[in-house]
């Protein structure tokens, strides 16, 4: 087994037999890409979905103003692509870069079809994936909406207590929708 990160993520949603999971990694396309380097830039088609096998990426818009608009964080043991651009062949929204050294496990699809045929087991981890990603989703939207900035930044280093070492503190922010100085003050005050 070369990539036991991604068969620990595998398993934790479905019941994969090791020949299964084998044939799976037989066809996996594996990409280094060096920090600040981009996975995809908006306007282009994603034709592959990233698993990240070791590293960093975040994806995120500009505005019509440079302003950075940071839509997801993620890390080793997770999945970060454009599911929309995948899957409808049309060009991405969004820029999706590494902020690490990092180690990508990706899937075509052209392998996609196949092991979600050969192994109809995958259609339910990617169903499954694809509804957690909606909730996180919605789940982002309603606490813009209803958490203060200090709440938001307490449930997100709560719950991913290592992006506070990882990552840069002005992509923190802009996750977040505040200012890099409300963060700072929002932090000086959690320490104090």
């Amino acid at each position: 087994m070369k990539y036991p990160t991604l068969y620990q993520d595998l398993n934790k949603t479905i019941d994969l037999s090791i020949e299964a999971y084998q044939d799976v990694e037989n066809r996996l396309v594996l990409k280094s890409i060096a920090k600040n380097e981009y996975v995809i830039r908006e306007g282009q088609v994603i034709r592959f979905l990233p698993f990240i096998n070791k590293g960093l990426m975040v994806n995120y818009r500009l505005d019509d103003e440079g302003e950075r608009h940071v839509i997801q964080i993620r890390g080793t043991g997770t999945w970060l692509g454009d599911i929309y651009s995948f899957f409808s062949g049309n060009p991405s929204a969004f820029n999706i870069r590494a902020y690490q050294d990092t180690e990508l496990l990706m899937i075509n699809h052209q392998t996609f079809e196949y092991i979600t045929k050969e192994y109809p087991v995958f259609e339910r981890y990617f169903r499954l994936g694809l509804q957690q990603a909606y909730v996180e989703t919605l789940d982002k939207i309603y606490n813009l909406h209803s958490l203060s900035a200090e709440e938001r930044y307490l449930e997100l280093i709560d719950s991913h207590p290592s992006l506070l070492d990882d990552v840069p503190h002005y992509l923190i922010a802009s996750y977040l929708s505040i200012k890099p100085q409300s963060l700072s003050r929002i932090r000086k005050k959690i320490s104090d």
